[in-house]
């Protein structure tokens, strides 16, 4: 357990020097004391009894007399049946003498001479010795040529570096030039990044798909394939239905192929049941296209477009198009590509064949239309503004604009205020549609307007005129959209028509309404009173119209619309007022009379689809004849091919 406690012999203990066990040869009848005995002196009955149990596993003997030692008590029970006497100790209570039962002493070692040298060493200073290097486990020697491993309790010296010549100036420049050009980058990349986001929040974002919608068809045909809603709205020049352009652009599923169909913001048709934009249902209802938008919002739209072709809607897009001058301006101008199309003649100011580069107010003039009511089905505004809308797009995410951190601040601020997506619809994915439908021309990309049946339709206990979709037809191109992303080759229109532009000659459309040949207008407008009729959808187009006939000198009575559908514009009048009817024609392009015995001295100008403005009259003789006209051997000149490459 440790050193006994000795009596030097000059009244003190544990002297330094010196240890505190003597071992010698002039106490021969000293014994050893367990721990068990030592607590017997305290009188704890357990330590008494675990030390008797020790012993009498011992075989008895007989001891000598223990001897008394000086400065220590004698052990209890030593001298049995006889008085021990107790000697007082310095510093300790006396130990209780137990006559009645005595320990006997196991044989010690005799003590070492009190002459002989102490021990070397002290509690203060006992020494420690240091452990070897562990030895490694069996199956984990290090491997051959290995370093030896670092003694415990070593310092690892480091290595002394070795002296390299000092860097050049113009060395050392360079790595400054380098590390300043790093730091730039870094910092335009993480402005990029942040304008990103940024600008990827602040674009309005609506609730508007319906992916699972039960109008859907043929659902795993359409797993691969991308389905835009793209819809303009605000046409310049436009009110109402009239001012929305809707295009349902499906992309193939590897990207090879485009479809781009248009629908008439009149078309009647059929709405499901959707959630409006404040979050109630509306019920299922019959109505023009642009009024699911107009009046339910654009998940009612969303859902007007699957319920007319079957198509999955995969991402809704809306642009206001009196905004998207503005992104044009933005970025400087547009390059932009002009072919020769029917679409492109309808604009109030067409660009210049071939490339040219647009500003915000070449926009503006390209985006309106020319004549209001002559694009019934909306197909015309709906391409000018597909056109202008990728072109935007590519021009905003070239290199040259990526690399111009103000203009593409600039533009995005734009945008962010004239673009509103659906909620699962990002950034990335309008850059893979500009990609898709700019990196595809001529055939790959088919454009074409839902088939129409009648235009001018008034249904009963109705005064607006709606356009009657082709049911058949229209079913027909959505089915064989959904199979194989193209347009039925009987639905495409003649490709010659498509290569001169479908669209009339301007002299042509400078002419006022035919007249019979050798007849000159007898009647002066002033002396003509007409009622003024619109039977388009456009809103009023009746009193712009009748400003305009008052200009040239016209007497205005009614204004109004007519319930009667039309296929183009129409001077009704009655037997007595057949010459005041032919000048009231004169002012209306294209315009056809029709008598009747119910308009008795009225003339009625009720304008109907392809009305585009009124012309001057002109009261003049009969025109002499025409000159000769080319015969049909003779070449006319030809128009070179426009190139956009």
């Amino acid at each position: 357990m440790g050193d006994e406690p000795t009596w030097d012999g000059a009244g003190s203990r544990g002297v330094p020097g010196r240890t505190r066990r003597i071992r010698g040869s002039d106490h021969p009848g000293s014994d050893p004391v367990t721990v068990e005995q030592l607590l017997a002196r305290q009188g704890s009955s357990v330590s008494r009894r675990r030390a008797a149990r020790r012993v009498e596993e011992r075989a008895p003997r007989q001891d000598p007399p223990p001897a008394v030692r000086k400065g220590l008590p004698p052990v209890p029970g030593a001298l049995a049946g006889r008085e021990a006497p107790v000697s007082p100790q310095v510093g300790l209570p006396p130990v209780p003498f137990s006559p009645s039962r005595s320990v006997p002493l196991p044989d010690v070692a005799p003590l070492r001479d009190q002459d002989q040298a102490p021990a070397s060493w002290t509690p203060e200073g006992r020494p420690s010795r240091r452990s070897g290097p562990i030895p490694p486990l069996p199956g984990l020697a290090p491997p051959a040529g290995a370093a030896p491993a670092t003694p415990p309790g070593s310092v690892r010296r480091r290595r002394t570096p070795v002296d390299r010549p000092p860097m050049s100036p113009g060395r050392r420049r360079m790595v400054r030039a380098a590390v300043a050009v790093a730091a730039l980058v870094g910092l335009v990349v993480m402005y990029h990044l942040g304008l990103y986001f940024y600008v990827d929040q602040k674009i309005d974002r609506v609730d508007a798909l319906a992916t699972d919608g039960p109008e859907v068809i043929a659902p795993q045909l359409q797993a691969e394939t991308d389905t835009y809603l793209v819809v303009g709205t605000r046409v310049p020049g436009q009110h109402g239905p009239a001012s929305v352009a809707t295009l349902v652009a499906t992309v193939s599923p590897k990207g090879d192929r485009a479809v781009l169909v248009s629908i008439p913001p009149t078309a009647l048709v059929d709405t499901p049941v959707c959630r409006t934009a404040d979050g109630s249902l509306r019920d299922p209802t019959t109505e023009a296209f642009a009024a699911a938008l107009l009046d339910g919002g654009p998940s009612c739209l969303v859902r007007a477009v699957q319920q007319l072709s079957g198509l999955r809607v995969d991402h809704y897009l809306g642009v206001d198009l009196a905004g998207l001058p503005g992104m044009v301006d933005a970025l400087g101008g547009v390059p932009f590509c002009v072919v020769p199309s029917a679409a492109i003649s309808a604009a109030a100011s067409p660009p210049h064949t071939g490339p040219t580069q647009l500003t915000g107010d070449a926009a503006t003039g390209f985006l309106r239309p020319a004549d209001p009511a002559a694009d019934v089905s909306g197909a015309a505004v709906a391409e000018r503004a597909q056109r202008l809308l990728i072109s935007t797009l590519r021009a905003a995410t070239s290199r040259d604009t990526v690399l111009d951190t103000p203009t593409l601040t600039r533009f995005l601020s734009r945008a962010a205020d004239s673009l509103t997506v659906d909620d699962q619809t990002t950034l990335g994915d309008l850059r893979s549609l500009a990609g898709s439908l700019g990196d595809l021309s001529g055939e790959a990309v088919e454009r074409i307007g839902l088939p129409v049946a009648e235009t001018g339709y008034v249904p009963e206990k109705s005064i607006q005129p709606y356009v009657l979709l082709d049911g058949e037809a229209t079913r027909r191109l959505f089915d064989t959209v959904i199979r194989e992303s193209r347009v039925p080759p009987e639905l495409l229109p003649d490709p010659a028509a498509a290569a001169t532009g479908d669209a009339p000659p301007a002299e042509a459309a400078e002419e006022p309404a035919p007249e019979p040949v050798g007849t000159a207008l007898t009647v002066p407008p002033t002396a003509v009173t007409v009622d003024v009729l619109n039977a388009t959808g456009t809103s009023g187009l009746a009193a712009t119209a009748a400003e305009a006939l008052k200009g040239e000198g016209f007497t205005i009575g009614d204004i109004g619309n007519d319930r009667v559908p039309v296929s183009t514009s129409v001077i009704r009048h009655g037997p007595d007022v057949a010459e005041q009817a032919r000048t009231a024609a004169a002012a209306v392009p294209g315009a056809v009379l029709q008598a009747s015995a119910a308009l008795a001295g009225k003339v009625q100008v009720v304008l109907g689809p392809g009305y585009s403005r009124i012309v001057p009259v002109e009261m003049a003789a009969p025109k002499a004849a025409a000159p000769d006209r080319p015969t049909a051997g003779a070449a006319a000149p030809s128009a070179a091919p426009v190139s956009c490459g």
